[in-house]
């Protein structure tokens, strides 16, 4: 004879209707686009936790014997298959800190945040220990976000990887400049640089994209860097966004600001991803778009920038793939994605906790010659 459902169980119900709910309109945020109905955007955002929820309550109706339940949570967490392995790697290669084998493609992206830890000055030494995570990986083609170089001095880091890496090639885009020194956009590279350059965005200061054409053992490959809206989180919403984690204060004027600025991100970055998508549409050789989306796997801005290419972490990446070092959001915000005749072999995030992003880099085989 078959149980009744308790109490609680009918409670633990209505919770797993709620989260099933919520859980796929967080799949859904991936199609959908956030200048036509940004509320959706927040469901994405929340998708891992919206996915735990899920999980929990999966295991929770499998102990009750409740199979009809657990079936259908699962199901629902399936339909989202593309969220979920975007989200959280299965099974993955990270490889060593050597290529190990001739022929392989080396690309990093590194967000180093003006060479400087979040909130706090520069300093030789944090500067130093970033280099020095940079030259442990030895990429062939390295993309710096907030990137931070003076003319001359112990902070002339152009000069520093020039050597560093044995990469004398490479371009710099300052967003910011003075007589003193410059922030911006770089990629440096072991290979000529054959054309260059730039993809700035309207309105939003410090967030662009550059690339560099490179011939690469006479084959043609563009690698874009980009840095795509930012949230613009000011100390004092990074503060209260402590205060209500520990506390679980609210207030409704600081709350009222988060989520305008949160608004706001979503909907320059889905006007930025269509900028880079038509530029990319034009390019004649293969790709690789490597930097800061500022945003997670199951959002629309990246669910579109990596439509028909070969995610990195998607392809060879494992685990939750956190590279946001800061207090929000604290999950994979950083990217590697490359055109499907460039192969993926393996994916790695470097947890160095300098900058207030970690470090990615992946090994591409580059499968197609051209003239």
């Amino acid at each position: 004879m078959k149980k009744k459902l308790t109490f609680f169980d009918k409670l633990m119900l209505l919770v797993a209707i709620f989260l099933v709910i919520f859980l796929w309109l967080g799949v859904y945020a991936g199609k959908s686009d956030p200048r036509e109905n940004v509320i959706i955007a927040f469901f994405g955002l929340a998708y891992p936790f919206l996915l735990l929820g899920n999980v929990v309550m999966l295991a929770y109706w499998a102990l009750r014997k409740k199979w009809i339940f657990s079936a259908l949570t699962a199901l629902v967490i399936c339909v989202g298959w593309h969220s979920l392995i975007a989200t959280f790697g299965l099974i993955g290669t990270a490889g060593k800190n050597e290529k190990t084998e001739e022929g392989l493609l080396r690309v990093m992206t590194y967000n180093v945040h003006n060479f400087k830890p979040y909130g706090e000055d520069n300093t030789i030494e944090v500067k130093e220990k970033m280099l020095a995570v940079v030259k442990g990986q030895n990429p062939d083609v390295v993309c710096f976000q907030e990137f931070f170089t003076k003319p001359k001095g112990p902070y002339d880091t152009v000069d520093s990887l020039k050597k560093m890496l044995d990469a004398k090639y490479y371009y710099f885009v300052p967003t910011q400049k003075t007589q003193s020194e410059a922030m911006g956009f770089a990629i440096f590279s072991k290979y000529p640089i054959k054309d260059k350059g730039e993809i700035m965005f309207q309105n939003s200061a410090g967030n662009g994209s550059i690339y560099v054409d490179l011939n690469i053992n006479n084959q043609d490959l563009r690698v874009y860097n980009v840095h795509l809206q930012s949230i613009s989180f000011e100390k004092e919403d990074y503060n209260y966004l402590e205060k209500v984690t520990k506390e679980m204060n609210v207030e409704k004027s600081s709350s009222k600001r988060i989520l305008r600025m949160l608004r706001t991100a979503f909907k320059k970055r889905a006007d930025q991803v269509d900028l880079m998508k038509k530029h990319m549409a034009d390019c004649k050789t293969p790709y690789v778009i490597a930097g800061d989306f500022n945003d997670t796997p199951a959002s629309y801005a990246v669910t579109k920038m990596t439509d028909s290419l070969n995610n990195a972490f998607l392809k060879k990446g494992s685990g939750l793939g956190r590279t946001y070092n800061g207090k929000f959001p604290n999950f994979q915000i950083d990217y590697i994605a490359a055109t499907k005749d460039i192969e993926v072999v393996n994916y790695h995030i470097v947890e160095a906790k300098l900058s207030d992003h970690f470090p990615v880099r992946s090994d591409l085989r580059l499968l197609v010659n051209n003239p």
